[in-house]
């Protein structure tokens, strides 16, 4: 016997063996195996409506039922604050710099949806949100202007999903952010702007946020 040769047909033998697995392997594959799924990318509209935009019912300050999300937000551009009445050092004065924010801003406000939510719901009834309205002199002459209230937790879902509230259910309610939340949600853009400076200097964030 010839070594040589016998080493050749060993090698040749298992070489066709090793191609006939591969040919097998490759027809499974294309038989039967799907290629890797590709990860799914997620709508960046869709993500921030599931994430911090709650569709859940509220109040208005005219009594009417809505859904936070269908009616007061969707397609729209707004400019959100939480307040409750009877706060007089912090949300009063946030109220009027706002109201000052909506003259500087001009014609512009009548395309955008003014929203505050109260964070006294118990207290806060549509009928004292419309005399707070009143008060302060919002007619919606300059733009839509909706006061909101409801049940606790639904109030305090939307809240804390805006992030003008702490995420932590232990922190007091009534110790909110002095920002504004401020987005044209058609668009995806979305920022704050902080009540406590000037009229005119909210009205520069709204413009800034709002491009």
């Amino acid at each position: 016997m010839n070594p040589i040769q016998t080493l050749a047909e060993r090698r040749s033998t298992v070489g066709r063996a090793l191609l006939g697995a591969g040919l097998l392997a490759a027809g499974a594959g294309l038989m039967g195996t799907s290629p890797p799924a590709r990860a799914v990318t997620e709508d960046p509209r869709e993500r921030v409506r599931r994430r911090r935009l709650p569709n859940v019912p509220l109040l208005t300050h005219e009594g009417r039922v809505v859904r936070f999300y269908d009616d007061i937000v969707r397609d729209r551009q707004v400019v959100i604050n939480v307040m409750y009445t009877s706060c007089s050092n912090i949300c009063s004065p946030a109220t009027r710099k706002l109201i000052e924010a909506r003259h500087h801003l001009g014609p512009r406000t009548r395309d955008m949806h003014f929203v505050s939510l109260t964070l006294t719901p118990l207290t806060d009834t549509p009928a004292e949100l419309a005399a707070y309205r009143k008060a302060h002199g919002i007619d919606g002459r300059d733009g839509p202007w909706t006061f909101l209230t409801g049940s606790q937790a639904n109030v305090e879902r939307v809240a804390r999903a805006l992030g003008l509230m702490s995420d932590d259910p232990a922190d007091d309610l009534l110790s909110h952010s002095g920002a504004a939340v401020v987005g044209d949600e058609r668009r995806v853009q979305w920022g704050h702007a902080n009540t406590m400076t000037t009229g005119r200097g909210i009205a520069r964030m709204i413009r800034f946020e709002m491009v």
